[in-house]
């Protein structure tokens, strides 16, 4: 078989294929794209003949370069922040956002954490009490979570929402709400007694037990105090915000529990109440004008009568609400618990952080395995560590998913000709492809530019596969190449204006 000549040895004379074109350029139809498609090859071409006469210099200068863009992946920022990865700069939705944050305040933001119930079996109605009942064990789970940062213990009571504690003028009456205020949590508990076990802190009077929201009659505390106290202003306060008895006015979830109020409505019954009846319209907090959770934020599943009366449900929800880093730093700070440690925005952060993993952990294991129900507990933070696990580099997938395409390539392209063989080449090539992404991922991390899931996941074998098809085509059409193909670029036999 006949070997083509060295390039040293090819024939000068060259007739190029464009000849064929010049009837069409000198008719003026395609002049200007065939004059810049010939200007540009000439250019690549000439660049090409330079590069392989100074292959040696070009090789070490473009690896040393490349290999020190590749350095900046030390510096490499992974974006998780779900409105900097979704929201558009400069969009409506951006625009909303500042707008919001601007009128309302940092302050006014919240973290939102959330236990979701369902049955195993599906279809299957959970108003009942018995289902009512695992939900307060996987609430009264999660809502009794503790974390022990920075020498301190930080609980529910310390990181929750709270509406906005009022001004009494009476200062032991003020210290009490401030002791008792609830925390904001929207469950279909609060339709019941059992609701007022998910809230924590307690206060104290002389010759009375431990006040709590379980035995807090506000009524008859008025009675009580009104002889010894002016209260006129906490009982307007009172009024205004339809506090009425509170929890102990409710239907318990079951009434034969030794602390069930005897101001509950099936107390004497001791009859189970009717979950599809009273969860109806919703439910209320403690201030039946100001907290009202409608059934859309407690159930899903939801089938009506004919009426529109709620029937059935296949999910219940309970939602907690925490205070944003910003607000927990504000909230603390100058405080006496926290003036020993430096306290911060970012550490008021992580604390929270801390909380919501604990209590997504503690939710999903307060339902034993053959329960009936299921509890999904799901936090900001939670997502957040989704977004953490996917953005990270696999470097077992990464390297693994080059070595297959490095041995594919090389075995592909070898021949048992040593003259025709190209398996070298295709090492090369995925080698140069490997390093032109982390260059390329080097530069954008020295720009500035962050990183996210795609970036880690998707591009180094999206780039992987375009690379390497361009080296099969160079492959390809090296061997396919004429023997006359010269060293140098002809000059076209035609002229051009």
């Amino acid at each position: 078989m006949a070997r083509p000549p060295p390039l040293q040895e090819l024939p000068p004379v060259y007739t190029p294929p464009a000849r064929a074109a010049s009837p069409q350029i000198l008719a003026g139809s395609l002049k200007a794209p065939l004059w810049l498609r010939a200007y540009f090859q000439g250019l690549l071409f000439s660049l090409g003949c330079g590069i392989q006469r100074h292959c040696g210099k070009v090789l070490f200068l473009g690896l040393l370069a490349f290999g020190a863009l590749a350095l900046g992946l030390r510096v490499a920022i992974i974006e998780t922040d779900l409105e900097q990865l979704w929201v558009e700069v400069g969009s409506r939705v951006s625009q909303e956002l500042h707008y919001t944050k601007e009128k309302l305040g940092e302050e006014a933001a919240y973290t939102s954490q959330m236990l979701i119930q369902t049955p195993h079996q599906e279809g299957e109605n959970i108003l009942t009490p018995e289902a009512l009942g695992l939900h307060l064990q996987a609430a009264l789970a999660a809502s009794k979570v503790q974390v022990s940062l920075y020498g301190k213990s930080w609980d529910l009571n310390k990181i929750c929402y709270k509406s906005g504690i009022p001004l009494i003028e009476n200062g032991m009456i003020e210290r009490m709400i401030e002791k008792l205020f609830p925390c904001v949590i929207l469950t279909p508990l609060d339709c019941f007694w059992e609701g007022a076990k998910l809230q924590g802190g307690s206060a104290y009077l002389p010759g009375r037990p431990d006040i709590q929201w379980t035995n807090l009659d506000p009524e008859q505390l008025l009675k009580e105090l009104g002889p010894f106290a002016s209260l006129e202003g906490f009982r307007e306060l009172l009024d205004k915000a339809q506090v009425g008895q509170a929890y102990v006015g409710r239907p318990c979830l079951h009434p034969d529990d030794l602390h069930c109020p005897p101001t509950a409505p099936n107390h004497h019954s001791k009859q189970a109440p009717n979950v599809a009846q009273e969860l109806n319209g919703g439910c209320h907090g403690f201030s039946h004008k100001f907290m009202h959770w409608q059934e859309e934020l407690l159930l899903g599943g939801m089938a009506r009568d004919a009426q529109g009366q709620l029937l059935r449900a296949e999910a219940l929800q309970s939602t907690f609400l925490l205070m944003s880093p910003r607000q927990l730093y504000e909230h603390f700070r100058g405080d006496y618990q926290t003036h020993d440690i430096g306290w911060s925005e970012e550490q008021a952060g992580t604390v929270l952080r801390a909380w919501q993993r604990r209590f997504v952990q503690l939710a999903q294991e307060a339902l034993p395995q053959n329960s009936s129900q299921q509890i999904h507990a799901f936090s900001s933070t939670t997502l957040d560590d989704i977004l953490h696990a996917f953005s990270e580099v696999s470097a077992a997938r990464v390297v693994g998913g080059y070595l297959l395409m490095l041995a594919y390539a090389c075995v592909t392209m070898l021949r048992w000709d040593c003259a025709q063989s190209q398996g070298a080449v295709g090492l090369a090539g995925v080698l140069l492809v490997a390093l032109a992404v982390a260059s390329g991922l080097g530069l954008c991390a020295l720009l500035g530019i962050a990183f996210n899931a795609a970036t880690t996941q998707v591009l180094p074998f999206l780039a992987l596969g375009i690379g390497v098809d361009d080296i099969f085509l160079l492959a390809h059409a090296f061997t396919e190449a004429p023997p006359g193909t010269p060293l140098q670029l002809p000059s076209f036999p035609f002229a051009l204006p």
